[in-house]
């Protein structure tokens, strides 16, 4: 092994102290996110411990406090119509800011529990010091099944030449016949559509 600068060495010793800083840091914000949560749950037996045969101290201030900020914190984000607001860059974007807008609140509060996720957010952050919401895209095939009556050699064609459409019953009657709907018997076309749908979820 070629012998190493003393700049190389400088930058290895820095890299090894930062990295050192960072895992004493770590630990000290681990033992702080548990002391929060027993002071949140009123656990204060560990800076307060309670004499035998004495009643415990219990104090819920923590608690509180955090419960007591979030209704004005998720007023502030999700009391609104509008989470989500994309501003247009210049007049020829504001039909697409718009439907950027109302496409990505949907999204986030109707097919996806928003307030939830927010609500999460915000008090893992108040409580935890940190907060954090995972979003991911997934992609999963959706199929449906749909029944016809009183389609022509044309209509199954045009079926047919659907990639996305599979055929699983089909019966044949004369034309001009008009059979029983409640006849489980009767003739009719049963198709399946699959095809790929996307949305968007979160979790925090």
């Amino acid at each position: 092994m070629p012998k190493l600068s003393e700049d190389e060495v400088k930058i290895i010793l820095e890299a090894e102290a930062a990295d050192a800083l960072s895992s004493e840091q770590a630990s000290k914000l681990s033992a702080d996110r548990s002391k929060a949560m027993d002071y949140f749950l009123g656990d204060m037996s560990e800076d307060m411990p309670s004499l035998p045969d004495r009643s415990k101290a219990i104090s819920s201030d923590v608690s509180d406090t955090i419960e007591g900020l979030m209704p004005s914190l998720m007023e502030i984000f999700c009391s609104g119509d509008e989470v989500v607001v994309f501003d247009p860059v210049g007049p020829e974007d504001e039909d697409a800011a718009s439907q950027e807008t109302d496409y990505i609140n949907h999204v986030f509060m109707e097919k996806n529990p928003g307030f939830l996720v927010m609500y999460s957010y915000i008090k893992d952050a108040l409580l935890s010091k940190n907060g954090f919401v995972k979003l991911w895209w997934e992609d999963r095939e959706i199929e449906e099944e749909e029944t016809y009556k009183g389609l022509t050699d044309a209509d199954l064609g045009l079926m047919l030449e659907d990639d996305e459409v599979e055929i699983i019953e089909h019966k044949t009657y004369v034309a001009g016949e008009d059979p029983d709907p409640s006849d489980e018997s009767a003739p009719d076309d049963k198709t399946e559509d699959a095809g790929d749908a996307g949305e968007a979820e979160m979790a925090s």
